[in-house]
């Protein structure tokens, strides 16, 4: 009767561990399938994420501490720098990135989340989205990095480290930018061309003879002074095609000039020159003149008075 009973007692024990076997295998192949849905089945250790939390949050120097204190620790860095300007240069894509590059010892270059590097008083950094994957730390002296397959690396600084794998990170996060960033467009706008039309006449201007057909000579003449009296006019325009659109044109001339003409002075009337915009003399800044007058004018007014040459 115990033989059977002790039988018995194993046989269950022996069932039980094979149950708990099978299911610790199910276990098993269920984490390993899902490891290899990650890609990281074959990694023989566990990857970091971040250095981030490596590197002391507070800052060592400044820009009130001497650079010769910490300028050194920027070497690799800045290789990684370099390499992005003129990669960003290349492709275009240099002014949609944010950048400050006037401070001496603090230095930066990124696209919103996707990328940045970092140089600020001895700190420095590279990020990959929310990824740190390279960080020197101004307070131990330390470089902390994550290369492209996980792995984390950390060593005493010094300026020769190569950053290669640095560089291949942030040029795949540029490749990125360059596949998905679109400019932003402006939309030109064709001005339309203004056609100006008479509205108003604020002040009449006196209208001249028409002296195309009259025989004229060109004389220069030397101003010495303009009248005293004047005219003024102002004119309303407002644009056909946007009526809300106005204008005001104001003008004036001297009614007559004291000229000097082959040394002979006169008093020369302004509305012999003919035109609107005819004032020879600037308003009275200009102080000689070549000028079409008409030939009566001239034999009436000069031709008598002129010195005879002996």
């Amino acid at each position: 009767m115990n033989d059977k009973l002790t039988f018995y007692s194993i046989a269950i024990l022996f069932i039980v561990a094979c149950c708990y076997v099978i299911a610790c295998a199910i276990d098993m192949v269920t984490i390993l399938s899902n490891l290899d849905t990650v890609g990281l089945s074959m990694l023989p250790f566990v990857p970091t994420f971040s250095v981030s939390s490596l590197v002391r949050d507070d800052r060592r120097y400044s820009e009130t501490h001497p650079s010769r204190l910490y300028a050194g620790l920027h070497t690799p860095a800045y290789r990684v720098l370099n390499h992005v300007s003129k990669t960003l240069l290349k492709a275009g894509l240099y002014g949609a990135c944010t950048t400050m590059m006037e401070r001496s010892q603090f230095k930066h270059i990124s696209y919103k989340s996707l990328f940045s590097v970092t140089i600020a008083h001895g700190y420095s950094s590279v990020t990959i989205g929310a990824r740190t994957i390279f960080a020197v730390d101004e307070w131990t002296k330390t470089i902390y990095h994550i290369d492209a397959s996980g792995r984390l690396a950390s060593t005493d600084y010094h300026q020769g480290y190569d950053m290669s794998d640095v560089i291949s990170q942030v040029s795949e996060a540029i490749e990125v930018l360059k596949q998905c960033y679109k400019p932003d467009t402006t939309e030109v706008v064709e001005e339309v061309p203004r056609e100006w039309v008479l509205k108003e006449v604020l002040a009449d201007r006196p209208y001249h003879r028409d002296f195309s057909n009259v025989a004229t000579c060109t004389v220069t003449a030397n101003l010495i002074a303009p009248s005293k009296k004047s005219v003024a006019w102002a004119v309303e325009w407002y644009d056909r095609n946007d009526p809300s659109t106005t204008r005001i044109e104001r003008g004036f001339w001297f009614n007559a000039y004291k000229v000097e003409i082959l040394d002979v002075v006169a008093w020369l009337p302004h509305s012999l020159l003919g035109g609107l915009d005819n004032t020879p003399f600037m308003n009275g800044t200009k102080k000689t003149a070549r000028l079409e007058i008409p030939v009566w004018w001239f034999n009436k007014n000069i031709a008598p008075k002129m010195p005879m040459p002996f």
